[in-house]
């Protein structure tokens, strides 16, 4: 595992089990920030469960989700 990836364990709400996949410190952060992420830690001792094609996807979604916020909170600023 490269240096600057981290091994992190997460769930989503309604979810019944939990995926493993490799991710940078931000996007381990943003990940456990998100309202419907109810699980979400740094591990060592487990294998990834997800390729890196869908832990792109899932970091595109966190990415639009957090782009969404930002537009509503502005909007409520002004």
């Amino acid at each position: 595992m490269s240096d600057n990836l981290l091994l992190v364990k997460f769930r989503f709400d309604g979810e019944t089990k939990s995926q493993v996949g490799k991710f940078t410190y931000e996007q381990y952060d943003n990940l456990r920030s998100l309202p419907i992420t109810v699980e979400c830690k740094i591990i060592s001792n487990e294998k990834p469960t997800l390729s890196k094609e869908e832990i792109d996807i899932i970091n595109q979604k966190v990415i639009d989700a957090w782009k969404a916020d930002r537009s509503h909170t502005s909007k409520l600023a002004k």
